[in-house]
């Protein structure tokens, strides 16, 4: 039930997406710009994404990934056995943000069936497990609280550090990205509505459940089972379930798009897959919109290292539409930096910084004279 509903949702969503294709946007570019050409074989469907505003998030970050791919070394650590990366590359090709703070990386996609049948109760292999980093609220009972990966599109972001034993946050904080924020994953021609759940290796990047392999046409499971809670002995949660893998990587040019901060309230075995579908999917319609920058930022640059204690300029133009400008800065807050009022084509304000902080997003937003919201973009800042 739960596949046939995804190939309908599937129909929609190609539908959605080439009606947006077919709409064009002023191509006004609002920050500096990434070198990033996405795949041709996904060109229909990325056609008015704004990839000309997109930044790095961290170059040299992406480019641990690249080192393990070749040499097995991720943050100068050795990666051993199945740890290795060589035996299944990352080839992670961009992670940008958008100025909307869309996150964006171009990877591989492996299989994760942690919080499936085969996890819990087949037997599973070295990195498979019951337990999903993320967990359905307000459910107790194990396994029923763990996402299923063979009915329920999810992703696994970086969360561990294998070489400490120890939580490792450097993805979420340089990205924005926590459990349970959604997203879209493309491939070719296909578009899937996803959201995090769940966590695994800091060197690794580009992994997700059986049905989004399934639904990008990428079907890893040999042996399909739908008795799963008609049986006698109720043998699962859902009805739907797998007993055996091919584990093997899509090997690149999967597009990821996640949206921090975007985790749904209320969600629900029973709910989640619509509610997920239409957040994600407005998002993600909205990011294909955002060509028309309403205000560009000419200083500081992005990414900027500022001494702390100096006097900062911030400045940049407005398109007629904007009256007001609020700029705000994290992490710890927001805490409002300058609210500028009646904006006229250029705009500009000084500011000095006391707290040190690497990767200190500033956000912006503009507004027009009713005080409907025009455009949020955010981008990052060093104060050392």
């Amino acid at each position: 039930m739960i596949k046939n509903l995804f190939l309908r949702t599937l129909a929609l969503i190609l539908l959605t997406l080439s009606i947006f294709s077919g709409m064009s946007f002023l191509p006004t570019v609002a920050l500096a710009q990434s070198s990033y050409s996405p795949p041709s074989q996904s060109a229909s469907i990325l056609e008015n994404v704004p990839f000309d505003q997109a930044i790095p998030i961290d170059e040299s970050y992406r480019r641990e990934y690249e080192r393990c791919d070749q040499e097995n070394i991720f943050e100068g650590v050795t990666m051993t056995g199945f740890r290795r990366c060589s035996q299944d590359k990352n080839n992670v090709k961009a992670l940008l943000r958008f100025p909307d703070n869309t996150v964006f990386f171009e990877a591989k996609l492996s299989l994760d069936i942690d919080g499936s049948w085969k996890a819990c109760k087949g037997g599973s292999g070295p990195t498979d497990q019951c337990p999903t980093a993320f967990n359905w609220p307000g459910i107790t009972e194990k396994p029923n609280r763990y996402v299923d990966p063979d009915n329920y599109p999810y992703i696994v972001i970086p969360t561990w550090n294998v070489s400490t034993g120890r939580v490792d946050r450097k993805f979420r904080d340089r990205t924005g990205v926590n459990l349970g924020d959604v997203g879209v994953v493309v491939y070719k021609d296909k578009v899937v509505p996803i959201f995090v759940a769940d966590g695994g290796p800091h060197n690794k990047l580009g992994e997700g459940s059986s049905v989004l392999l399934e639904l990008i046409g990428e079907d890893r499971c040999l042996d399909w089972r739908t008795d799963g809670r008609t049986r006698s002995n109720k043998r699962w949660t859902s009805n739907r379930y797998c007993t055996k893998y091919k584990n093997t990587s899509v090997s690149g040019k999967v597009l990821f798009f996640i949206f921090p901060q975007s985790k749904i309230a209320g969600i629900k075995p029973d709910n989640a897959i619509a509610k997920i579908e239409s957040e994600a999917l407005k998002r993600f319609q909205n990011l294909q919109s955002s060509r028309k920058s309403f205000v560009k930022v000419n200083q500081p640059i992005l990414g900027a290292n500022i001494a702390v204690d100096t006097h900062v300029m911030f400045s940049g133009t407005a398109e007629p539409e904007v009256d007001r400008i609020k700029v705000e800065i994290g992490l710890g807050g927001p805490f409002l930096l300058e609210d500028l009022q009646d904006v006229e084509e250029q705009w500009s304000f000084q500011e000095i910084f006391r707290n040190k902080g690497v990767n200190r997003p500033v956000t912006v937003r503009a507004f027009d004279a009713s005080g409907n919201l025009l455009q949020t973009f955010t981008f990052s800042i060093n104060v050392s």
